[in-house]
């Protein structure tokens, strides 16, 4: 019994043993998984962060561009930096491949909505440099909006981007869509849609030429003379956003200061500087500061009376000293030539002075309208036109600033004839049309044809020219209006969670 008790003993003990090892080997248990959960707060494609309150959504897009007579950035030619010329330096083609990424943050605080945005453009344009654009990166919060996006200023009703979707980049237009500005903005939700924004943006300016020492060459702006960056440029919007379409109307404040005056006007006699002073230091005078200002307006009405997602509107802005938002913000000299040596050209400044003397500011106003009609639920054709005018006042063109006779430099421009006036006022207005199929949601194939005019305010006056752009020879021109055809393709594929 003893030698049984003793067997018994021992079994269970090393039973006791084997299991207590193989205990020891059970993995221990497993935290439970965090799935990701949909976020409906805030509409489709917002995913919680696992472990957080935030809601997130993801998207991006991918785009062919592909043009004939227009830049990479989708620029027509109609300048001299962007082949003006017409000659043989010229490259007609021109191709711009992007890939775009951007996220939504978003959460809730006791003072509202917190959300933040980033997107990013990587960009290859005319098998060039790549290039990375963060083109967005802000902050919203109790009504205010600090950092990088587009402009509270920019309003609808153009062909850009927000309305009638061109593929050209449109020079008539204030319009910061495609690569934002800095800014901080503060919103009045007032109700029913509408909302009014004040704020202040990065300075946007064309530049003012001291054409005491400035050498002005065609189809390039003059060399700028602008002072310190005081301050961010102040502004105010109100929008409307409606079942019936939109509405915005933007107020812009341009400060105007200059450097110091590089020495005296030999042909004036004002006095820029003191005697002996070292020119174009604090020992010499400036300018009076002076501020510019811009009205910008624009509507989209929609029309379903017409067919499902038709709509039409236009937009007018009009400004003094403020040309890069009344007279567009992608806006540069041209400078377009044609056969039989001809040339249609301008300047486009915010304003100029002589040394020892004060600002002329310039006058710009751009108009435009557009409609576009689907005529299937996935094609549709939109058509707009634009037209812009800078103007310079009698005191510039009477002195003759621009041709030599008013500064203390020669001139790249002379006129051949002396009695006849100088003026580098310019219009330039485009017409296009624009095709769109949607094969898929988010998929895009668009053809846009444009036709761009310079209409310069030296027609039928002989010039001559000491630089020229491209390939062209110094020397005599015919100054005419001139046109350009431009034609481009897109294909654009958009994602996001959620679709």
């Amino acid at each position: 019994m003893t030698i049984t008790k003793r067997m018994l003993l021992g079994s269970a003990a090393t039973l006791t043993v084997i299991a207590s090892a193989q205990a020891a080997d059970l993995p221990v248990k497993a935290k439970p998984v965090e799935y990701v959960k949909i976020c409906s707060l805030y509409g489709e494609g917002f995913y919680y962060i696992p472990g957080s309150d935030i809601c997130l959504k993801v998207g991006g897009y991918v785009q062919a561009d592909y043009g004939w007579n227009s830049a990479g950035n989708g620029q027509p030619h109609y300048n001299a930096g962007n082949s003006g010329a017409q000659d043989r330096s010229t490259s007609p083609y021109s191709s711009r491949h992007r890939a775009h990424f951007n996220f939504d943050s978003r959460t809730q605080t006791a003072y509202g909505t917190l959300r933040t945005y980033v997107a990013v453009h990587i960009e290859n344009a005319n098998q060039g440099t790549v290039t990375v654009n963060p083109t967005r990166a802000f902050i919203q919060w109790a009504g205010f909006t600090f950092g990088h996006t587009k402009s509270f200023t920019d309003v609808p009703g153009t062909p850009g981007a927000d309305t009638f979707r061109s593929l050209f980049q449109q020079q008539a237009i204030s319009d910061t869509g495609a690569n934002g500005t800095n800014q901080i903005a503060y919103t009045w939700e007032l109700g029913n849609g509408m909302t009014l924004n004040v704020g202040a943006d990065e300075r946007r300016t064309k530049g003012i030429a001291n054409l005491s020492t400035n050498i002005v060459t065609v189809g390039a702006n003059p060399a700028t003379a602008y002072g310190p960056y005081q301050h961010p440029t102040p502004w105010v919007n109100f929008s409307v956003n409606q079942a019936w379409g939109r509405l915005g109307v933007s107020a812009v404040f341009n400060k105007i200061n200059a450097t110091y005056y590089t020495g005296d006007n030999s042909v004036t006699g004002a006095v820029g500087c003191p005697p002996g002073a070292q020119t174009g230091t604090s020992q010499c005078g400036y300018p009076d500061d002076k501020w510019g200002w811009a009205v910008l307006s624009g509507i989209d009405i929609k029309a379903p009376w017409a067919g499902p997602g038709d709509h039409f509107g236009g937009f007018f802005s009009y400004g003094v000293g403020a040309a890069a938002y009344s007279g567009g913000s992608n806006m540069t000299s041209p400078s377009l030539f044609g056969g039989g040596n001809t040339v249609a050209f301008g300047v486009i400044t915010d304003g100029v002075f002589v040394n020892g003397g004060q600002f002329e500011l310039t006058t710009a106003w751009s108009a435009g309208a557009g409609y576009e009609h689907f005529w299937l639920p996935n094609v549709s054709t939109a058509v707009y036109g634009t037209y812009t005018q800078v103007r310079y006042n009698d005191n510039v063109i009477s002195s003759n600033l621009f041709c030599g006779r008013g500064g203390a430099v020669p001139q790249n421009l002379t006129l051949n004839t002396s009695n006849q006036p100088c003026d580098p006022g310019f219009n330039y207005w485009t017409i296009g049309m624009v095709n769109n199929w949607f094969p898929a949601p988010g998929f895009r194939l668009a053809i846009d044809v444009a036709y761009s005019r310079v209409e310069t305010a030296f027609d039928g006056q002989m010039v001559s020219l000491g630089k020229a752009a491209g390939l062209r020879p110094t020397g005599s021109y015919l100054a005419k209006d001139q046109g350009i055809l431009s034609v481009a393709f897109r294909a654009y594929r958009s994602f996001a969670t959620g679709e």
